[in-house]
């Protein structure tokens, strides 16, 4: 994987996101001791002394965000910016991640005929906008139940020389969305998986070898896991937190009547 590079997004106030990356850095190195990370942030003196490289967002924050109208927005910004700079296969992962041991093979099968994703979602996954149409750069887009997709967001892979089109139209279609009221969740991940599949890009998926935590009461429960692990010095570590639903239940039942964990930050 000598040419793949690996991206996380960092920026504003919570320290959580930190703690985040540095869990699912640690487990990434101990798949693949030599990968090279680079991270998109606003505050590149905190990771100062871990292997990778601080990537300072600068002016690109607010540009790629409209100025925080839609944070999400960043991350096909970021891919396309990574795919200019450092070619190869560029891989964004979201920092409420852990690797499994296997990642590198998944990964590398996942992204061997077109882009990866982390996992299907559904299809159809916005049933509102049926009939919906806009004017992108690459064509008139409508959107149409019957072919509509979502694969969830938390890992895209895209490579240079093949998908910066299909970014470019990602970006268009957020913007076209977002101007034109339909304010809906989770639009980054509906616009690339659609810009893909509109380029005849298959989607490749590298779910259960990579694991994104991002529902609210597992994150609360990892944040807590985490808080004593990031002060030991920064080494290569496989997964060691168990995440069993009926244990996270109970840490948010209780954390909830508590408050004991701080998890929050």
């Amino acid at each position: 994987m000598s040419e793949t590079s690996f991206l996380y997004i960092d920026y504003g106030a919570s320290a959580l996101i930190g703690r985040e990356l540095r869990y699912s850095l640690a487990t990434l190195r101990a798949e693949i001791p030599t990968a090279r990370v680079v991270v998109y942030t606003d505050k590149p003196q905190v990771y100062e002394g871990l292997p990778l490289t601080p990537r300072p967002l600068g002016p690109d924050l607010a540009r790629w965000t409209r100025q925080g109208a839609y944070n999400h927005r960043i991350k096909p910004a970021v891919l396309a910016d990574a795919l200019a700079a450092r070619g190869g296969l560029c891989v964004l992962m979201d920092t409420d991640s852990y690797i499994r041991p296997g990642f590198a093979a998944a990964l590398e099968a996942a992204a061997a005929n077109g882009p990866a994703m982390d996992q299907f979602e559904t299809r159809d996954p916005y049933p509102e906008l049926a009939g919906w149409s806009a004017a992108l750069p690459g064509g008139a887009y409508v959107y149409e139940p019957e072919t509509a997709i979502m694969f969830n967001s938390g890992l895209i892979a895209a490579r240079a020389g093949r998908d910066e089109a299909a970014l470019a139209e990602a970006l268009a279609l957020i913007d076209a969305l977002w101007d034109d009221g339909k304010r809906l969740f989770k639009i980054e991940q509906i616009a690339v998986s659609e810009a893909f599949r509109r380029a005849g890009l298959p989607i490749g998926e590298a779910n259960p070898a990579f694991q994104h935590y991002f529902r609210r009461s597992l994150k609360r429960y990892m944040h807590w896991r985490l808080a004593g692990w990031e002060r030991r010095p920064f080494a290569p570590t496989r997964p060691f937190i168990a995440h069993p639903r009926n244990a996270v239940r109970a840490f948010n039942l209780i954390d909830r009547l508590t408050g004991f964990s701080g998890a929050r930050g």
